[in-house]
C-alpha cells in the first residue's frame, strides 16, 4: 500500500526544486491569438483552416507530435527538445519553451518557432494578434478548446468571478520562469518579483482595447484578471510577511478548492473540494470510487493557482500582457538580470524592503490607468525603472553569456531602455495609432500587427 500524502511532502516537493547556480535555466511562455485574414475573425479549432489544420501542417513539416485527449488534438510537443506547443481555452496558441540555459538560447527557440508559425499561417492566409487582450472579439466569438479541464473550469468560472470566462478566452500573456537554490533564496526572489510585478509589467502594457474602443486603461487585460477568482488570482499579502517560505506557500495552496484530479487519462471534478480536506479524507466521486492524493495531484492543484507570481519547482512571473518577439526576449531579459545576479537581486531587496503589500495593489491600480504619470512614494517613476533596468543590465553583464557575435545578454534590453527614456508603453503606442492614424477604427489592428 503506497504511504499516504503528509503536507511535509508538500513542503519537499518545493524544495526538489532547489538547484545549484551552474544549473539554473530560463523558461519561457508566450500566447497570441490568430485570425483569418479574410474576415478578422478567431481562427476556430476545427475546419479547413483551423487549429487542427495549423497543428496537422506542423507535424508534417517540423518535429512536432501531437499531443491528444480522447482522440482530439490539444498541443504538439518536440520531446528531443523538451518544448510544448499548447492551447489556451480560446484557442491562444502558445509556446511553452524549453529550459534554456541563457537568454541567447532564448531568442534561437523563439525565433525558430514564428518561423514555423508564419510558414504555416502564410499557407492559411492567417494572422497573429501579439496583444494582451483580443481588440475586437467579444467572448461569443471565441472558439472552445475541447480540453476537458477546460470543461470543468468553464462552468465554474462564473460562480467566482465576472471576467473568469473572459480570462479564458480572450486574454494572452508572456511568463518568464526562473529557478531558485534554496528556500532563502526563494524567499528573496519571490518577495522582489511581487513587489516589482506592477513596475516590470508596465513596461509591457499592450491591450488598451475592449470591443473595438479604447477601455480608458493600458492593459484591459490585467483588469479582467483582477475579477477572475479572488482566492487564486492576484498578489500575495503573505509574501511580504518575514515568516514567509515553503510551508507558508503550501499552506496558502491547500486551502483553495481544487478543480479536478486526473486519473487514468481523465478528469473528475472534485466540486469546491480545497486540497487540505483532500489530504485529509480522500474524495468519493459520484460513481462510488474513493482517491487518495499524491503528489501529481498537488502538481496538478498548483497549475490551477494564478496569482501574479506563481510558484512551481520554479518562479513565474506572470503579469506581462502577450507581446511581439522583442517584447518576449525584453520580460526575460529583465528578470533574469535581476534575480540571476546576487548584487541585483540584494539590491532590488534594498528597494523594496518598505514597500507593503498594500503600497504594490495601488500601484497596479494608478499605473494602469495613469502610466508614467502616477505617483508612488516619493519616486519619479522613470528614474526608478531606469534603475531597475540598470541593475538588470549590470547582472546580465555579470552573468557573462555571449553569442556567436560576442553580445552579452544586455542587448536584449535595449528594446525597455526606449520605452523608458520615451515613456510610451506598447499600449501607448496603440492608443496613438487608433486616435490618429486609424481614425478609430479598430480593423487596421490586424494590418498593423501583420504588416
Amino acid at each position: 500500500m503506497n504511504k499516504l500524502l503528509s503536507e511535509s511532502d508538500l513542503i519537499d516537493y518545493f524544495i526538489a526544486g532547489s538547484k545549484e547556480k551552474e544549473n539554473w535555466t530560463i523558461g519561457t511562455e508566450n500566447e497570441k491569438f490568430l485570425f483569418g485574414k479574410e474576415n478578422f475573425l478567431p481562427v476556430p479549432y476545427d475546419g479547413s483552416k483551423s487549429i487542427v489544420e495549423i497543428f496537422r501542417i506542423l507535424i508534417s513539416e517540423f518535429s512536432w507530435k501531437p499531443i491528444l485527449e480522447e482522440e482530439k488534438i490539444i498541443g504538439l510537443t518536440d520531446i528531443a527538445n523538451d518544448k510544448n506547443i499548447t492551447l489556451e481555452p480560446g484557442g491562444q496558441i502558445e509556446l511553452s519553451g524549453a529550459k534554456c540555459s541563457n537568454l541567447h538560447q532564448t531568442f534561437d527557440e523563439i525565433q525558430n518557432y514564428n518561423k514555423q508559425l508564419e510558414f504555416v499561417c502564410k499557407k492559411l492566409d492567417i494572422g497573429a494578434l501579439e496583444i494582451g487582450f483580443c481588440p475586437d472579439w467579444r467572448l461569443s466569438d471565441m472558439p472552445r478548446v475541447p480540453k476537458k479541464r477546460y470543461t470543468i473550469m468553464r462552468k465554474y468560472m462564473p460562480s467566482v468571478g465576472k471576467n473568469g470566462l473572459d480570462m479564458m478566452h480572450r486574454t494572452a500573456t508572456t511568463q518568464v520562469n526562473l529557478d531558485y537554490s534554496s528556500e532563502i533564496d526563494m524567499k528573496k526572489k519571490f518577495k522582489v518579483s511581487m513587489a516589482l510585478q506592477p513596475l516590470i509589467s508596465m513596461m509591457f502594457y499592450n491591450s488598451p482595447f475592449n470591443e473595438g474602443s479604447l477601455s480608458g486603461l493600458f492593459s484591459y487585460r490585467s483588469k479582467v484578471w483582477k475579477y477572475t477568482d479572488p482566492t487564486r488570482a492576484g498578489y500575495l499579502s503573505f509574501v511580504f510577511d518575514k515568516s514567509f517560505n515553503f510551508d507558508t506557500y503550501t499552506q496558502y495552496a491547500l486551502d483553495i478548492p481544487m478543480y479536478f484530479i486526473l486519473r487514468e487519462g481523465k478528469y473528475e471534478q472534485t466540486k469546491n473540494l480545497t486540497f487540505r480536506n483532500f489530504l485529509l479524507n480522500g474524495y468519493k466521486s459520484n460513481s462510488g470510487k474513493r482517491y487518495i492524493a499524491d503528489i501529481q495531484d498537488w502538481e496538478l492543484h498548483l497549475s490551477t493557482l494564478f496569482p501574479q507570481v506563481r510558484l512551481k519547482k520554479f518562479i513565474e512571473m506572470r503579469g506581462a500582457d502577450s507581446g511581439n518577439q522583442n517584447l518576449i526576449m525584453s520580460l526575460a531579459a529583465i528578470w533574469t538580470g535581476l534575480l540571476y545576479s546576487q548584487v541585483s537581486l540584494d539590491a532590488c531587496h534594498d528597494i523594496i524592503s518598505k514597500w507593503t503589500f498594500e503600497d504594490i495593489v495601488q500601484l497596479d491600480i494608478s499605473l494602469n490607468s495613469e502610466g508614467f504619470e502616477a505617483k508612488f512614494k516619493n519616486y519619479k517613476l522613470s528614474e526608478l525603472l531606469s534603475e531597475l533596468l540598470d541593475l538588470s543590465k549590470h547582472g546580465l553583464k555579470d552573468r557573462n553569456r555571449k553569442d556567436s557575435k560576442n553580445q552579452l545578454e544586455d542587448i536584449y534590453l535595449e528594446e525597455l531602455f526606449e520605452i523608458v527614456k520615451n515613456q510610451k508603453t506598447p499600449a501607448h503606442n496603440l492608443i496613438e495609432q487608433y486616435s490618429r492614424l486609424w481614425s478609430k477604427d479598430i480593423l487596421n489592428i490586424y494590418s498593423h500587427f501583420n504588416s
